[in-house]
């Protein structure tokens, strides 16, 4: 099997804009890493920890997670979803709580030992992040979130064009 392969096709020319997408693509493996040790430290697989790190996100932010928002934000079916729910409560980090006036509408919530056991983890990771965003100046933090916006809605704009077409 000596046939030559064609190299991957490049995604930008050489140069800052490749560095810059090589190194998100670096900091999102890095972030990758983290969600695979914190699963090992709370016994969880990677998949768990990543929809238990969106319900605590959503909480923080003020707007706690549906099981239906929940699938959305891990890419999961909502049987999958309703699974995985299963053993976060099973494991005792997540709840289900029954919030909204329309009593069917579900809510999901960490629980006690979800946040003590997150911020064992997280605590010091958090810091070093914070420690990393002091050394920038606020125009260079201003930038950085101009930018990340910019690529984000990009690829936000291309996975909608890739998404199937309902039936």
């Amino acid at each position: 099997m000596n046939e030559e392969v064609p190299p991957f096709p490049a995604v930008l020319e050489p140069g800052p804009r490749q560095q810059a997408l090589d190194l998100l693509r670096t900091y999102a493996g890095e972030y990758t890493e983290l969600s695979r040790r914190s699963a090992q430290a709370l016994t969880l697989h990677v998949t768990d920890v990543n929809a238990l790190v969106e319900v605590l996100w959503a909480e923080r932010l003020g707007e706690p997670l549906s099981p239906v928002r929940l699938a959305e934000r891990v890419g999961l079916t909502s049987g999958a979803t309703n699974a995985l729910i299963n053993r976060l409560e099973d494991a005792g980090y997540v709840a289900r709580s029954r919030e909204h006036a329309d009593r069917r509408q579900v809510t999901l919530r960490a629980t006690a030992l979800a946040r003590s056991r997150t911020a064992d983890f997280y605590t010091r990771p958090a810091a070093v992040l914070e420690k990393a965003f002091d050394t920038l100046e606020p125009q260079t933090l201003s930038a950085l979130i101009g930018a990340l916006d910019v690529l984000t809605c990009a690829l936000h704009d291309i996975n909608q064009e890739l998404r199937p077409a309902p039936h």
